[in-house]
């Protein structure tokens, strides 16, 4: 091909775009208005065009829009398309709109990816399934007919099926439209939601019924084919490691897998594919049980995968290059199986925006730092692993790469997946690719939203983890209370605390912080210390002695606020400057609101009502971040540090991940501070106390605000204004980023506020509902009455 448009945004736009480049094609990318063209993946073409108008960003509006993709196609003079996944990846009508403008035009135009019979075999669960069972391809037990009525559904599932069981939406993936029911009592409640969300994402709401294997192993086959009649498979993946069945952890080859096992995988997967006369690049998931060394068919992905790149380590074979050959009509470069190499072990961590330490529900916002561990989108890098200095050198070195489409300062949104990267390794040995994974990821550098790299980090330190075929699909549910743990008590007294807010955070913590936004407010950063009194280095010092020190106050703003914390409040940060250039830094913790009643319904008077920590901290911060201090004259640490000044918001952040070179690189420390901005140019009269004091009701705990989780749609209300609940009960349904959120109620009472329509956008942490004890409202209903 001469010119290729790749039909995505993201990493995988910009993946696809790096191979167009490496081959010398030709490329054009398309954008949404949230995109816009300064986007990486619009950037990195060679022409680039807006899609959607209206000014909308939703998927439907923008990347979904079939039609208009083929018309900036032939306007741009493109002989193919790339789906990338997701969007039109696996929509047999795009790609049979394309094979029809290519034969009703003169102009040539080419779907990379399986022809539209083959998406539309694999792209219906249920037919799939079928067709599956016809070529004696092993398949779960389950129900995957036609008849979609919820009660005839309910009797299958009883009867025929058996629980616990999955509810799946035939022409789903990605964990979307997928429902785990335990009990009968559940089912219809959740077959109504799976359905809902399945029309949402799919436009198709018709479900199968699968019985629910006990925590088996996923495992993937990566098959290749071409139109010339020839087969591969490229070995395995296991993908185990999920959370609401999504993957999050990936690695190649599958570990502990019988070789007998993986060829009669690697064979069914072949079979499966040639079922449907399959051409281009698939995936064949099977479910693994390994108790009894069965497998059993799962889907198959009509394209490339997520994890594509652990595989392309493997073995050597970049994918989308042999997905284009393919698609222009060549034949495989290797048509004998014996031929294809699997060399090491590689392994794939999706850095995702969420916040882990709240159910893992997706993050909106600013990325004003982003700092991969290598350079981004151009291929795999040598690391240096342990004392192996001469690692670019050594034949079998550990490598790194990382996929991405964000830059600093793009603003993720809930219009698309919080996907931001994924890092990839590879290294001679599994144990060695964990040690180069957990390398990378200590050098991974992200500000400005939450994450899960920290969590990442917890996974690769889990004894069941690093224990070859230890983990299977219920390995996160299970160990639910390791993963969510208050903080990982190693790192020299620096807490986790990449999700915790400051209301959270030890003060020793703090103090480091706000060390790093005192050298930055009076210009230090990039300079070294020099004594005297005159000196503009000397932490604003003046004359005067003690009283003669220059003073700050700083204040901190508190993003995550929690109605009844146990924690202390971090109300009050003031700073003084010394003559040999360190800072006086006092952190003053008052108690919570709690802790007051605990000590009042006790009887007790506060007459200690808050608590002082104080640091003397001296040091360097350098431009290229890193951050070298001494406290007390006693403590020396090391820091990698990020700082950012929001001039519309009048605030000052600081991101600090512990340095490696000095503290313990086993574990992962990353925080962030927020704090009003000091100097007079950001003031803003909008601001005052209410920013940086925590919220609530102080004058009973009876009345409850149900705030929003994050940014999102409202697409059910469960409930109305004046409605009795019980605690637990589901109040609304929320929509973000093509996930389902259900919003319960935190007490049992009365709704005494709800003024929401379905359909509404709403942002993180605004006020969604009110909810009353039934006793309080009861009380206001009497005081009405009586003054009447």
């Amino acid at each position: 091909f001469d010119k290729v448009l790749v039909a995505n945004r993201g990493e995988i736009a910009c993946r696809v775009l790096r191979t167009c480049r490496g081959m010398g094609i030709q490329t054009v990318a398309i954008y949404s208005p949230a995109d816009g063209p300064n986007s990486l993946h619009a950037r990195m073409a060679d022409e680039c065009f807006m899609i959607g108008s209206g000014g909308s960003s939703s998927a439907a509006e923008s990347y979904l829009r079939g039609e208009e993709v083929i018309d900036i196609a032939l306007r741009s003079g493109a002989h193919a398309i790339h789906p990338g996944y997701g969007f039109l990846s696996e929509n047999a009508n795009f790609a049979e709109l394309i094979q029809k403008t290519s034969s009703f035009t003169s102009h040539e135009l080419a779907f990379v990816g399986p022809s539209p019979s083959a998406i539309l075999s694999m792209g219906d669960k249920s037919h799939s399934k079928d067709i599956m069972e016809k070529a004696n391809v092993c398949t779960t037990p389950g129900y995957h007919g036609t008849n979609q009525d919820p009660e005839y559904l309910l009797h299958e599932a009883v009867h025929n099926v058996g629980f616990p069981l999955l509810i799946k939406a035939t022409m789903g993936g990605g964990g979307k439209g997928m429902r785990l029911v335990y009990t009968e009592h559940e089912f219809l409640s959740a077959l109504e939601s799976c359905q809902r969300e399945a029309l949402n994402s799919f436009g198709d709401s018709n479900v199968l019924l699968e019985k629910y294997l006990i925590d088996p192993r996923h495992v993937e086959v990566q098959i290749v084919a071409d139109s010339h009649g020839n087969c591969l498979y490229l070995h395995e993946r296991d993908c185990s490691l999920q959370r609401r069945h999504q993957k999050i952890l990936e690695e190649a080859p599958a570990s502990y897998l019988s070789s007998s096992i993986r060829q009669q995988m690697g064979d069914m997967a072949v079979k499966a594919a040639n079922a449907v006369q399959y051409v281009n690049a698939g995936t064949v998931e099977f479910l693994f049980d390994s108790t009894s060394d069965d497998f059993y068919f799962c889907e198959m992905n009509t394209r490339l995968q997520v994890e594509h790149p652990i595989t392309e380590l493997i073995t050597g074979v970049d994918l989308v290059e042999w997905q284009l050959r393919i698609a222009a009509g060549e034949s495989l470069p290797i048509t004998n199986q014996e031929d294809v190499p699997c060399i090491g072990h590689a392994m794939e961590a999706r850095i995702y925006a969420e916040n882990t330490r709240k159910g893992f529900i997706p993050a909106v916002g600013k990325v004003w730092h982003h700092s991969p561990p290598v350079q981004p989108n151009v291929g795999s890098v040598p690391v240096s692993h342990g004392n192996r200095s001469n690692a670019v050198k050594t034949k079998g070195e550990c490598i790194a790469r990382v996929d991405t489409g964000l830059q600093t300062n793009d603003v993720l949104t809930v219009h698309y997946d919080p996907m931001i990267s994924k890092l990839i390794v590879h290294a001679p040995t599994r144990l060695q690719a964990i040690e180069t994974l957990q390398k990378s990821l200590n050098s991974y550098h992200l500000a400005g939203i939450p994450n899960n790299i920290s969590f990442l980090q917890d996974c690769l330190n889990h004894e069941t983890f690093r224990t070859a075929g230890g983990v299977d699909t219920g390995f996160l549910e299970r160990e639910e209370a390791y993963f969510l743990r208050k903080d990982c008590g190693e790192g020299g007294g620096m807490e986790d605390e990449w999700n915790v807010d400051m209301l959270q955070q030890n003060p020793l913590s703090v103090a480091v912080g706000v060390f790093g936004v005192l050298m930055k407010l009076d210009d230090r950063v990039g300079v070294t210390h020099k004594s005297g009194p005159w000196s503009n280095l000397s932490g604003s010092w003046r004359m005067g002695g003690n009283e003669g020190r220059f003073r700050r106050r700083l204040i901190p703003l508190f993003s995550e606020r929690e109605e009844n914390a146990s924690s202390p409040l971090l109300s009050t940060i003031e700073c003084a400057s010394n003559q040999d250039g360190s800072y006086e830094i006092s952190i003053v913790s008052h108690p919570s609101s709690s802790h007051k009643e605990d000590n009042m319904n006790e009887n007790t008077a506060v007459t200690n009502p808050g608590q002082t920590s104080l640091y003397t901290i001296q040091g360097t911060f350098d431009c290229d971040g890193k951050m070298t201090i001494l406290i007390d004259g006693t403590k020396r640490m090391s820091f990698i540090a990020a700082t950012n000044e929001d001039e519309d918001k009048s605030t000052f952040d600081i991101s600090l991940w512990s340095s490696s070179e000095v503290n313990n690189g086993c574990t992962y420390s990353a925080w962030n501070m927020s704090f009003r901005h000091p100097l007079p140019a950001f003031a803003s009269s909008s601001r005052d106390s209410d920013n940086f004091m925590l919220e609530g009701d102080a004058s009973t705990e009876r009345k409850r605000s149900v705030k929003s989780p994050m940014p999102g749609k409202i697409i059910r209300l469960n409930v109305t204004e004046g409605e009795d609940v019980k605690e637990g009960d589901v109040l609304l349904v929320m929509e973000a980023m093509k996930m389902e959120h259900v919003v319960r109620s935190p007490l049992d009472g009365i709704v005494s506020t709800l003024k929401l329509d379905v359909g509404d956008i709403v942002e993180d942490g605004s006020i969604l509902a009110v909810v009353e004890d039934a006793i309080v409202s009861g009380s206001d209903d009497e005081e009405k009455e009586s003054s009447g």
